[in-house]
């Protein structure tokens, strides 16, 4: 028996959550499609937003996506970086549909991709996933996903949410928190073993990719 797709619901009334820079406080939610990112589309022809369903989840897929947390036993943060950060509280407004690639046999046996594959940093895989399930219509002909739910890399076993540009309209940023200011870093600082430095730390965080 062949495995089909399983979708996975996002109800209207859920929070999401995406950290972003301060510098882009109050604008509009960016859909990236440069094709850079894992879920990205290959030819850059749709835009996608990585969103965290909780704080800890975004931190690691964004801010600490290049932290050698092997190597580097500190796991230390600058503290001009923790406040040259907010997190962008991202309300759903619309029921969404992802296509859930978290769920049990469907990366080897629906797209026949194996661990090595889903989580290497040449996204070549990952990104025509993308554009397979961008490209799914349903019986009434219309686009059948918003976007995907993917294993995190960085926070394994949490998922991620990489959403369409097309969904747009079903989410909407409901208030920018200074990351500092969130309800959730001082736990997340303690059960990562978070130091906080004064100067410029290992954390290299050029972007607000996933990956």
């Amino acid at each position: 028996m062949s495995i089909g797709l399983p979708s996975f619901p996002v109800d209207a009334g859920e929070l999401l959550q995406h950290v972003s820079r301060v510098a882009y406080r109050g604008e509009p939610l960016y859909y990236g499609c440069d094709g850079t990112s894992r879920y990205d589309d290959p030819k850059k022809s749709y835009g996608v937003i990585y969103l965290g369903c909780d704080l800890p989840t975004a931190l690691m897929e964004s801010v600490f996506h290049k932290h050698q947390w092997l190597t580097d036993a500190k796991r230390s943060i600058a503290l001009k970086e923790i406040q040259s950060r907010l997190v962008r509280a991202v309300g759903v407004l619309e029921d969404l549909r992802l296509a859930d690639l978290t769920a049990s046999g469907v990366m080897a046996g629906y797209f026949g991709l194996n661990l090595e594959q889903l989580s290497s940093r040449d996204y070549t895989h990952t990104q025509q996933m993308s554009a397979q399930v961008h490209a799914m219509l349903g019986e009434d002909h219309l686009p059948l996903f918003d976007g995907v739910l993917y294993p995190s890399r960085n926070n394994y076993p949490a998922a991620s949410v990489a959403l369409f540009a097309r969904a747009e309209d079903k989410v909407k940023v409901l208030d920018d928190i200074d990351l500092i200011e969130h309800v959730d870093w001082p736990s997340f600082v303690d059960a990562y073993n978070i130091g906080v430095e004064p100067d410029p730390g290992p954390v290299d965080s050029d972007d607000d990719a996933a990956t």
